[in-house]
């Protein structure tokens, strides 16, 4: 079963790369982090006795530098959610890709050995499991740190990533929220019940079967099957891009008495002016209560004077207001004492995340590039 959910993530990761990475660039990271834990799971299943020497000498060792990045690309992913504008940052994210490499050079004489030597590694390997420590493939360290250095350096970046999630106070899009916390539980179990049995099987003599059956390996993956079928059922928007649906009250028909149109005409001269005048978009906490409590109209008639009227649902329109706040300030100059995020928070968006996918889906920049175009 582990085989075919192996392939399953493997398949729908790079769906998502492919059909993605132009719309919503981090979902290259969850695609990665998949592809890396589905090959480790892979490795796994072809060091069972029933597969073939041709399949675990293939896999055995080869992948091993890979399976040191799922916590740099979780690391890369977060930070792009929180900041959208850092998808790459600078050449210092390259220094996240230093342990992968060491490792790369550790087993660099193993990957360059004859492949009839890695079919005699594999075959001695599918006699007796505890073999993996006698023919140790590093070259610097020994089976035990290899072994033990992928999830303690997972676990790092995990705990790094539940801080940054943690200080990100307000979040607009509740169902991200939630598929991060999600993400970071899953992968915790995963990680954690690997370094669990780790450690036990450092005491004892390995036996497949006994890593199969236990119950702290079996509930990791569990969590880590959930993360595909989560990604699809759950949280489409998440690989996808989708836009969140936002709940408006129900606009009334279009009234056709000319008398009710006129007075429809007259409630959305007051709310241009009142929006105008007020700036009320400016509060973080805007709603279309606000400006119906302010003219004395119910929201359906504010609702129904922006949709049918402005040509605008209500939301679009104080986002699109917002959005052009910022770019006055930005093209006064007010960058030079205020930083790009506070001017997001002073136009009125409750988030750095949010204020960059408005400003860019409207003006197909960030506000960082549009000032830079000024």
């Amino acid at each position: 079963m582990l085989y075919y959910f192996a392939l399953l993530s493997i398949i729908m990761s790079f769906l998502i790369a492919m059909y993605n990475w132009k719309v919503q660039k981090n979902a290259l990271y969850i695609g990665g982090i998949l592809v890396i834990l589905s090959t480790y799971a892979l490795s796994h299943y072809f060091s069972d006795p029933s597969q073939s020497d041709f399949s675990l000498a293939l896999f055995y060792g080869t992948l091993s530098p890979l399976w040191l990045l799922p916590g740099p690309l979780l690391y890369f992913y977060f930070r792009s959610v929180i900041h959208p504008d850092k998808i790459w940052n600078s050449w210092k994210d390259l220094l996240h890709f230093i342990p992968s490499m060491i490792h790369l050079a550790n087993i660099t004489p193993y990957l360059l050995s004859p492949f009839s030597y890695k079919l005699f590694v594999a075959h001695a390997i599918h006699q007796d499991l505890n073999n993996i420590q006698v023919f140790n493939i590093n070259a610097f360290y020994s089976f035990q740190f290899a072994f033990l250095s992928r999830p303690i350096h997972l676990i790092v970046y995990l705990v790094w990533c539940s801080i940054l999630f943690f200080r990100q106070k307000n979040w607009e899009s509740q169902k991200m929220r939630i598929w991060l916390i999600s993400f970071i539980i899953c992968l915790f179990l995963t990680t954690s019940a690997y370094l669990a049995v780790a450690f036990q099987l450092f005491q004892t003599s390995f036996q497949i079967n006994l890593i199969d059956t236990n119950p702290v390996y079996l509930s990791s993956g569990i969590a880590y099957i959930f993360l595909p079928v989560a990604l699809i059922l759950f949280f489409p928007e998440v690989i996808y891009g989708l836009p969140q649906v936002q709940n408006e009250p129900k606009t009334e028909k279009l009234p056709l008495n000319p008398v009710e149109f006129a007075s429809y005409e007259d409630l959305t001269r007051k709310i241009e002016y009142y929006l105008k005048t007020e700036k009320p978009y400016l509060n973080s906490s805007f709603e279309l209560a606000d400006v119906a409590i302010a003219l004395g109209a119910s929201q359906k008639q504010i609702s129904f004077a922006c949709k049918h009227i402005l040509n605008q649902k209500f939301t679009d329109l104080r986002t699109h207001l917002r959005v052009t706040h910022a770019k006055e300030l930005l093209q006064k100059g007010i960058a030079e004492n205020l930083t790009v995020d506070a001017i997001g928070s002073n136009s009125g968006f409750k988030s750095r995340s949010t204020f960059y996918e408005a400003f860019k889906s409207e003006t197909g920049m960030t506000p960082s590039q549009y000032l830079e175009s000024l």
